[in-house]
């Protein structure tokens, strides 16, 4: 099999800087990319040579792209010198990841793939302004939160669900659905902390599904009382929702493989471990003020 190297050749378009000193970038989405390497690889056979690392490459910019515009804040009042010029770099970050596909896709002859994969951020973004809707208007659950970040997480993965071999497309889809699962379960619980972005994440519609009338006013509330968030989240165990699901979807995933007689599980072990590693540290929760 050929060596997974994407990440390394992504650096030269993400490590800047520039852009490093002044702003927040996300997380480079290495499990996705790794999956769809490594089954793209599989059937290397149908594809010409090293479109298989083209492909996984230029979908993890093309995501980095989307997530860094994520990132970007929505909030009105006046912003420090430092803050605005953050918020230009995500800007123009995200364009600029997002322009690499279109340039890398096409030096290589790869219409097709470019059209595929610019459906796929259509897709994405109407699904993210509906779902914008729905959270404005308090109109979701938990789960129903979860399974639209997912989505958002392998639609442009699944682009390339033609490319796999037939008789692995239900197990790849099984594990870029997991895979998804965990990314977006592991950003939830590492923005946990920030109230400015955890409001609209996992933990609010946690808390927001179980909680009372009285206590869904004060969470509709867009100024609410920041004690009082930290006690909603403690009363309905907001942060054990997320590492109770975390370890349910690892352990899914070990089922998947170990029903899959044709996929290796030691270089799924490794792409498990930095999920692993968050459920083994030792864990802080919120405690009341």
């Amino acid at each position: 099999m050929k060596p997974y190297r994407v990440p390394q050749l992504a650096r030269k378009y993400v490590e800047y800087d520039m852009i490093q000193q002044h702003t927040e970038m996300p997380a480079f989405p290495d499990s996705r990319t790794r999956l769809l390497f490594m089954f793209l690889n599989r059937n290397a056979q149908e594809l010409h040579a090293s479109e298989e690392e083209l492909y996984a490459l230029v979908t993890s910019l093309l995501q980095m792209g989307l997530d860094t515009h994520d990132m970007i804040d929505t909030l009105s009042g006046i912003r420090s010198p430092e803050e605005m010029r953050s918020r230009q770099l995500k800007v123009l970050a995200g364009d600029y990841f997002s322009s690499r596909f279109y340039q890398l896709l096409a030096l290589a002859g790869h219409i097709t793939t470019i059209s595929k994969l610019s459906d796929a951020v259509c897709e994405v973004n109407a699904g993210k302004m509906s779902l914008y809707w729905e959270m404005k208007h308090l109109r979701l659950n938990a789960a129903q939160y979860l399974t639209q970040m997912v989505h958002f997480k392998k639609e442009l993965f699944l682009s390339f669900t033609s490319l796999v071999a037939e008789q692995d497309r239900e197990v790849w889809e099984q594990l870029l659905n997991e895979f998804a699962l965990c990314d977006t379960l592991a950003e939830e619980w590492h923005k946990r902390t920030e109230s400015d972005k955890s409001r609209f994440g996992y933990m609010f519609w946690h808390v927001y599904s179980n909680g009372d009338q009285n206590e869904r006013e004060l969470l509709s509330e867009s100024g609410s009382d920041t004690d009082v968030w930290h006690k909603l989240v403690l009363k309905y165990k907001a942060e054990n929702a997320i590492l109770n699901k975390l370890q349910t979807t690892v352990t899914h995933i070990r089922q998947i493989l170990s029903d899959d007689q044709n996929t290796g599980i030691e270089e799924f072990e490794r792409m498990l471990e930095p999920f692993l590693k968050l459920l083994n540290s030792p864990h802080p929760v919120v405690r009341e003020g």
